[in-house]
């Protein structure tokens, strides 16, 4: 680092009625915050408190309005969640299926830190806007395609024949929707002027999250639908001791995990298919 002095304005201030001095310092591009900050605390910090025992060390500036912002931030974020699970737990009349729905806000996040990686940018203030709005547009996604399972089931389709032809009717519609907003954002991440800079964090977590968790919505998602039901009825075998028939295509609306008589079951032609727990 370089270090010089500079004159500056002959007054003396204050901050919380105690006498203070500012040191600021203007980052080189690409250099890491954070990584000053903790070097700063865990190297420099203990010596000068040492030989200084009058005098404290705090951070003001951007990192001050950054460690506000975090908290404030963590507060609402978790806020939000809390009123989306209400939202949709009341729209779908059931507990684990918001769960379900938002299983892809973290993957949403992976994929900003991945967006992040590969364009060398650093987590800032903006990154978290980036974040928030992919939640809502992955969230959207998971809305569509249990939704879809949701209606052909109150038809009467079986668990897993509403998930596959919930799958197949709404891939084109999620795929879409994903790879239009990655696509739309792509000339903001590959922009150079100088005054689309600072949205840069934005635009790229909101791009790479969206696009990871597209794969979320088609291939995680439904994998842990049919977990949830396969545990939904070893528990209601476990509650009732009734035997719950098979996961499969044939299952009813009435046993919710039923399956009706099928000559390719497990069991004997005319038989239904059931459940009993591995021994």
């Amino acid at each position: 680092a370089d270090v010089s002095f500079s004159p500056s304005y002959k007054r003396i201030d204050r901050r919380d009625r105690k006498r203070s001095a500012m040191i600021t310092g203007e980052l080189h591009e690409g250099v890491d915050r954070a990584a000053i900050m903790k070097s700063f605390k865990e190297e420099f910090a203990p010596e000068w408190k040492r030989n200084h025992l009058n005098v404290s060390l705090a951070e003001r500036g951007d990192q001050e309005e950054q460690a506000d912002f975090m908290k404030e931030f963590i507060s609402l974020y978790v806020i939000a969640l809390v009123a989306m699970y209400m939202l949709i737990a009341i729209g779908f009349g059931s507990y684990w299926q918001p769960i379900l729905i938002m299983t892809a806000i973290p993957f949403g996040f992976m994929g900003a830190a991945f967006g992040h990686f590969i364009f060398g940018l650093n987590f800032a203030l903006f990154s978290f806007f980036g974040v928030g709005a992919a939640a809502g547009v992955v969230v959207n996604d998971n809305l569509v395609l249990i939704d879809t399972v949701n209606r052909l089931r109150a038809e009467g389709e079986g668990a897993l024949s509403a998930l596959v032809k919930a799958g197949v009717s709404r891939f084109r519609p999620i795929l879409l929707t994903s790879l239009t907003t990655f696509l739309g954002l792509l000339p903001l991440m590959f922009s150079r002027a100088t005054d689309a800079q600072f949205l840069m964090p934005t635009v790229v977590a909101l791009a790479w999250g969206t696009f990871f968790a597209l794969f979320v919505t088609l291939f995680f998602v439904p994998s842990l639908y049919v977990i949830g039901v396969d545990i939904a009825r070893f528990y209601r075998w476990a509650w009732t001791g009734k035997e719950q028939a098979e996961f499969g295509e044939g299952a009813s609306k009435e046993s919710d995990f039923a399956t009706p008589t099928d000559s390719t079951a497990h069991g004997q032609p005319g038989e239904p298919n059931i459940y009993r727990p591995a021994e």
